[in-house]
Formats: C-alpha cells, structure tokens, sequence
C-alpha cells in the first residue's frame, strides 16, 4: 500500500519530501526503508528532494536507514549535485516570499542558514556516499564544477579537501573546474582551485583552450591579470588553441583592450606568434604593435629619453650643490653658531630648502625611471618615459620656485624682486598649461594611471611569492 505510486510515479514519500511534511516523512522512513529507493518519471529520489531542500535531519534518517537509497535527481544529477547548487542559490521562492516582510539584514541572515544547512547536507552525503564527488549529470560536470561556476569558495574548499583528483574532471566541452571558475571570474575560487592543484592551469577543453583563453573570452580582466602575476599558470600566457591562437590573439579579436594592454604590458605575451592561418595578433588588429610606425615613434621617444635624464641629472646636480651653497651665505664667525645658514630664521629661506629637495629629490626620481624603462620591453617604455617627464618638469617648476625663493630670502625690501618673480611665475604658469596640453594629446591619463596600478599589483605579487 505505502509503495503505490500517482501518475508521476512519485510515492508517498515523494509528497511527503516534497510538500516538507518532515514528521510524515521521517515516519515513513522508518516502517519502510526501502522507499527511499525509488524514483520518480524525472528521475528524482527523496534523497535529492530532501537534499535539495536542505533537509538536514532527514537526510541524515535516509542514509541511516536505508544506506542503499537512491540518490539521483534530474538532468542526470546526484542528491550532492543539488545541495551545492542549492545551498549556493537558496532557496528562492522563500527568499522573495520574505523580501518585503522583513529587513535587509533578516533576509541576508535567513539565506546564511539556508546556505550552512545546505553545507551540512553535503558532509552527510559525502561521509554515507563518498563515490559522488565524482559523479557527473547529462552534461559531464560534478558539483565541484557548479560550485566553481557559482563563486561558492567554501564548497569548493570542502570538495577539495575531500578529493582533489575532482578538480582535473572535464565536461562534456572538455571543461574543468578552473575553466567555469575563470569564465565567471571568481577569484578566490580559482586561488583555491591553484593552491590545492597547481597543475589543474593545463587542463584544456575541446577547443584546446585554457583558463586564461576562457577569462578573455569572458572578458574577465581580474583573471588576466592574476594569472600573468602567478608563475605556476606563466605556461598559458603563449599557449595555442586548436586554431593556433594564443590568449593575444583572442583579445585581439574579441576588442578586449584592456586584455590586450596587460598581456603586452607583461612582455611575455608574443604578439608575433602565428595562429594557423598565419596571422599574428598585429595582422588581426595592427593597433595592437602598429610595427613599423610603432618602432618609429618608440625610437624617437628613446631618444627623447636620453634628452631628458641629461635634463634629469643636470637639474640633480643643480639643486644639489644649491643646499651647500644657501642664500645669504653662512656664519663663519668662532662659536656656537658656526657654518648655520646667516638667514635661517627667515620665512623664504625654508621656503628655499623646501622647493630645493623637491627638486632634487623628482630629477633623481626621474633619471632612475628612464634607466629602468630602457631595459624594459619597448611596449611599456612610453609610460616610463610619460612618468620620469612629469617628474621632471615638478622638478623644473620646483626649481624656479627655490630661485625665487632665494632672490626673497637676500633681497626681502626690494621692489623689483616681486616684479621679477611674477614674470617668471607667468611663464611657468603658462609652461604647465602647455605641458598639460601637450601630454593630453601624446598619453592617455587614464591608461597611464591603469600601467601604474598594474606595476604595483604585479610588484605586490612578486614579494607574496617570495
């Protein structure tokens, strides 16, 4: 009689699970174990009913009393296939049924719980059922690949430490876990996934992609950039597909530019390389290198450079000399105060030292930078060149403001010394508004301010790495 089903092939234990008649169902567990083994005409078990609700103590009652119990579910997936899925999504109905009778707070914490009833779920499943970690649905992915596809760290951290061998499982589209993790950018996932598995980064899919062809397709930026900062995934950066393109090239084709200027700010990435059709990511796209035109201009910007620490040092040199030979001179008379500057204690004469250091300090600054850019690959030498010519020309301006200064701090009463120091302010004054004009024309500020940040972040990782 209790085995009887409807025309969906559900049992009593079915609606009962369904319908969250926990006490009925629990009773029916336990006079008869063995309907815990039947499914419905989807394919549905009372295991994943129950699973996919978070029914945490009635899981529990299930694979007690019946260890054998079925645990398939739709689509070909197991009772653990829904408790990932699920405790990642809650449960929604529920969630909109409350979302205008309670406050912001109760609502995050209520789906909190339904997200930790989910987690014990799962522990259940994989003590009492350990084989399905493993387990795929129709299309060839485990709840390791749901729970990486969904950004849920904690699970992927738990299915991890059970079995790491899940995170080197392909679907059907020969996709892995890092594969959906890197498609949806989930950062911490794939941290968990690499740290766990270093190895896992090789894994291709049918299309004989990696991670990082999936992120730029994706157009997941974040991933880019961490896997250029990771030395275990450094082999993908020039790996081909199926069709020979690299990562370059399919941010070239895609118009993914930021992509493209981290991969040739990196200067791993081979924009030279040839998918195979013979085209390389400047034949797709020439904006990309600009060849010719590109060697050009970088040439003349070398020598601007050369131009420039030339103006660097100089301007060093200056202002270097000029702190041991202050205004006014200094007090040679026997005693306390012997070799301290004779006009200390006036205003312009700190105002002096103060521009000095600045200048001196910028020059110095700057010089060092056009060294450390002409050793470094020519795609990134312009924002070198664009940093040491703003440092240099604070240094030019401080200059002016330390002569100035010092013409103040001899010559306080005379009147033509504000005479002369208004026109030399004007013309710096008008200097700057043309130097701003002419490097909103020669640089992007904002892709300058991009190269920057991602010079920290690639410095930040290296000395994480160490």
């Amino acid at each position: 009689m209790l085995r009887m089903r409807n025309k969906g092939n559900d049992t009593v234990l079915h609606e009962a699970v369904r319908n969250h008649h926990l006490k009925v169902a629990e009773f029916l567990i336990k006079v008869d174990p063995e309907l815990a083994c039947s499914d419905d005409y989807t394919g549905e078990s009372p295991l994943y009913l129950a699973a996919r609700d978070g029914m945490v103590e009635l899981v529990h009652r299930m694979l007690m009393a019946s260890p054998s119990s079925s645990h398939s579910g739709s689509d070909g997936q197991t009772a653990l296939h829904a408790a990932v899925l699920e405790g990642h999504c809650g449960n929604l109905t529920f969630s909109f049924l409350f979302v205008f009778l309670v406050t912001c707070i109760y609502r995050l914490f209520i789906i909190k719980l339904l997200f930790w009833f989910h987690l014990a779920v799962m522990e259940a499943l994989l003590r009492a059922k350990p084989r399905l970690v493993k387990e795929t649905d129709h299309h060839g992915r485990t709840p390791l690949h749901y729970a990486a596809s969904s950004g849920d760290h904690t699970t992927v951290q738990r299915l991890l430490q059970f079995d790491t061998a899940t995170a080197y499982l392909v679907d059907k589209d020969g996709q892995s876990p890092l594969h959906a993790a890197a498609c949806q950018g989930h950062m911490n996932v794939i941290k968990a996934i690499i740290y766990c598995c270093p190895d896992s980064g090789e894994l291709l899919d049918v299309k004989g992609q990696n991670a990082l062809h999936v992120a730029i397709l994706g157009g997941k930026v974040k991933v880019v950039r961490y896997v250029l900062e990771t030395p275990e995934l450094a082999r993908l950066i020039n790996q081909a597909d199926n069709e020979g393109n690299t990562p370059l090239h399919l941010a070239t084709m895609e118009r993914k530019t930021w992509s493209v200027r981290y991969l040739l700010w990196d200067g791993r990435a081979d924009p030279r390389a040839k998918n195979n059709i013979g085209q390389t990511a400047i034949n797709i796209d020439p904006s990309t290198s600009k060849d010719e035109d590109a060697n050009g201009k970088m040439q003349t910007y070398k020598e601007m450079g050369h131009t420039l620490l030339m103006v660097a040092t100089l301007i060093a040199t200056v202002t270097f000399a000029a702190a041991f030979t202050m205004p006014g001179g200094f007090n040679n008379d026997v005693g306390p105060n012997q070799g301290l500057a004779l006009l200390q204690s006036r205003k312009n004469l700190k105002m002096f030292i103060m521009a000095d250091t600045v200048a001196m300090s910028c020059s110095m600054a700057a010089a060092c930078i056009i060294l450390w850019g002409a050793v470094i690959t020519k795609e990134t030498y312009l924002y070198y060149f664009f940093s040491a010519t703003v440092l240099t020309y604070i240094a030019l301006q401080s200059t002016a403001m330390a002569f100035t200064s010092g013409l103040f701090a001899v010559m306080p009463h005379e009147p033509f010394i504000y005479i002369l120091s208004y026109i030399v302010g004007s013309f710096f004054h008008v200097s700057t508004c043309l130097f701003l004009f002419q490097l909103a024309q020669t640089f992007s500020l904002c892709e300058a301010f991009q190269f920057v940040v991602y010079c920290i972040c690639k410095l930040n990782s290296r000395l994480i790495n160490r």
